[in-house]
């Protein structure tokens, strides 16, 4: 789970940078338009050695953090193979107690819970009980699921690389009131999904999915004879003396003589951390030196403190090495069984060898780890503030190579910008390639071509698409169309217009790492039927009893022969959204919301009928009822 403003989507676990794309368009204009109030401390460098002066320059690099974003606190441990060399927190667990945040504090893991889940899983893989690539049904039987495409079985090895094809959330009962907590279960969950469709054939792409994780858990529990939160404890946390871990659905209480959860803040305001039904995917609370106590493992090749064997070592190397080379539409993206091995942008780190990291993020708590294998270093950074998300990335992405610099004696090369101006005009055949209405990381794009030039429109902004060499296009924003405006990260991005599976794609380079940005759309073949354009209005989500909601509204719009959607998001994920996202027509009665990047996948939507003939759509568990025409 992590924070995302792309509409429709649960938080993501922040497996790729590039998710930011959409809202990093607005938020580059407008931190254009207004002076920055913070500038970022640069790295100083640092001896080989020298352990003292990285936490020096992380002190002083967190607290500036802190004071400019207003959050209330973080915690950092720094793992050097089997020492944790530094362990600290800054800011408050407690601002009315004035408790300080400090390594033992405990927060709310999000989907880095994910990659305890996958152990244990490997665990099982280990004993002969999970066949990674058999179908599921093996170990979870009954398990069903409808599908637009052919019958595909899916596998343990595409939940565990988010290839399953699965939606990425039921959102319907996901979040709830902790005293709710028992009202939900992911297991129920789970079962649902028979009435659920497929967002895309299995094996097609990447595809985050919370789902999967929880199916995964279901199949440990099941092959396990022990209730999932059960077997974690006893077979991954304990073992790796993880003293004050735990799983669950509800933040759990502290008992005596244990340290305390951290409170949750959103905008400096006293939250309540709600309970998170999908346990696997994202149930751990844990402090940092707890997921040390995780990177010594991965360090030591699968084995604990005391030496014993935790994973066995052919598991523990499979699961850091990439699994999906073999698959055209994920570009150069990699991904391992639960380790994500790409990053792209400002948060990766050059120089020592693949990084392998995962982050994520519950309402309010968010948290991020990162570690190079090859050099045996890692860092894991919690917050427990909805404005911490940035931040929990910059400072471990900054911890990472502070330690690479000092173990290693490498120092982080100026980024290689994807895009570099062409010396000669582009000929029109290779102009023409890119013209087209395309879904995309960034939402809806129109590429378009005036005389010699492209031009794209996203949203309500419109940016030039300057030719650049190696095929790749720069994008330019110019205010009134008349004054230039610095779009950051995204300047540096090349965008190359390429034909993968017979689709006509967007693909983004940065840093040298690319990534499917985005896919062109299908010319609309029919206006959109009545029924479904009888579903123009505003809706919001029938709730059961306690639950919080991540969509607290939609907007249904018919425009252009295609129907819209745009949506508010709960505060702390962002709020009232900017843009909107197309559907796709299946029926008269169902749609795919086209989510990105892929033209043609995506959760489905279903039109119905509610009481007194009140209209309502059915999207990820949820009733969606009209409340204003």
């Amino acid at each position: 789970m992590s924070t995302s403003s792309i509409l429709f989507r649960a938080p993501p676990s922040r497996p790729v940078r590039p998710r930011r794309w959409r809202s990093a368009l607005a938020a580059a204009v407008a931190l254009a338009l207004s002076a920055c109030s913070s500038t970022p401390l640069a790295p100083t460098p640092v001896a080989r050695g020298d352990v003292e002066a990285v936490q020096q320059q992380l002190r002083a690099f967190i607290a500036h953090e802190l004071r400019h974003t207003k959050m209330a606190g973080l915690s950092i441990a720094l793992v050097d193979d089997q020492q944790v060399v530094a362990a600290f927190g800054a800011g408050w667990a407690d601002v009315a107690a004035q408790r300080p945040a400090s390594a033992d504090t405990l927060y709310r893991m999000g989907s880095v819970s994910k990659l305890l889940t996958d152990t244990a899983a490997m665990q099982l893989v280990a004993d002969g009980k999970l066949q990674l690539d058999a179908p599921i049904e093996h170990a979870v039987p009954g398990f069903r699921i409808q599908s637009r495409w052919p019958a595909a079985p899916i596998t343990a090895r595409q939940l565990m690389t988010h290839h399953s094809g699965l939606p990425r959330d039921v959102l319907a009962g996901m979040w709830v009131d902790a005293a709710a907590a028992p009202a939900v279960d992911f297991r129920r969950a789970v079962a649902g999904l028979a009435m659920d469709h497929l967002a895309q054939p299995p094996g097609l792409a990447f595809a985050y999915s919370n789902v999967g994780i929880d199916l995964l858990g279901v199949a440990v529990e099941r092959l396990s004879g022990t209730p999932f939160e059960t077997h974690m404890q006893r077979a991954v946390l304990a073992p790796l003396g993880m003293r004050s871990a735990s799983f669950s659905a509800a933040p759990p209480a502290s008992p005596p003589g244990s340290p305390p959860l951290a409170q949750a803040y959103m905008q400096g305001a006293l939250q309540q951390e709600p309970a998170l039904r999908d346990v696997p995917a994202g149930g751990l609370t844990a402090s940092v030196s707890d997921m040390a106590q995780f990177l010594k493992m991965q360090f030591a090749h699968g084995r604990n403190a005391q030496g014993e064997r935790v994973l066995p070592e052919a598991q523990w190397a499979q699961m850091l090495q990439a699994q999906n080379d073999a698959v055209p539409l994920d570009v150069g993206f990699q991904v391992g069984l639960g380790w994500m091995l790409s990053t792209v942008g400002v948060d990766t780190v050059h120089g020592g060898g693949p990084v392998a990291h995962h982050g994520g993020a519950t309402f309010f708590h968010r948290s991020q780890l990162m570690m190079l294998p090859a050099q045996r270093v890692g860092v894991v950074v919690a917050a427990n503030d909805s404005a911490s998300g940035a931040v929990v990335n910059r400072v471990a992405q900054r911890a990472l190579a502070l330690m690479l610099e000092a173990k290693a004696g490498v120092a982080q090369p100026p980024r290689v910008p994807g895009f570099v101006p062409a010396r000669a005009p582009w000929p029109d055949e290779a102009l023409d390639a890119c013209v087209g209405d395309y879904i995309s990381l960034l939402g809806p794009l129109s590429v378009r071509r005036e005389g010699s030039a492209l031009r794209v429109r996203a949203d309500d902004k419109q940016l030039e698409l300057l030719p650049g060499e190696e095929g790749r296009l720069g994008l330019r924003y110019k205010l009134g169309g008349l004054v230039p405006v610095p779009l950051g990260v995204l300047s540096e991005v090349g965008v190359q217009c390429r034909q993968i599976d017979g689709r006509h794609t967007l693909v983004a380079r940065l840093d040298g790492q690319e990534l499917l940005a985005g896919d062109r759309l299908a010319p609309v073949a029919a206006p959109v039927p009545a029924e479904l354009a009888a579903l123009a209005g505003r809706y919001e989500p029938v709730l059961q009893a306690g639950e919080r909601p991540t969509i607290e509204a939609a907007t249904l719009v018919v425009a252009g022969d295609r129907l819209w959607v745009s949506a508010r998001m709960a505060p702390a994920f962002g709020g009232e959204q900017p843009g909107r996202l197309s559907l796709q027509v299946l029926n008269a009665q169902q749609a795919v919301l086209l989510s990105g990047p892929l033209g043609d996948a995506g959760p489905v939507i279903t039109r119905r009928t509610g009481p007194n003939g009140v209209d309502e759509f059915d999207y990820s568990g949820w009733t969606f009822r009209k409340v204003k025409p």
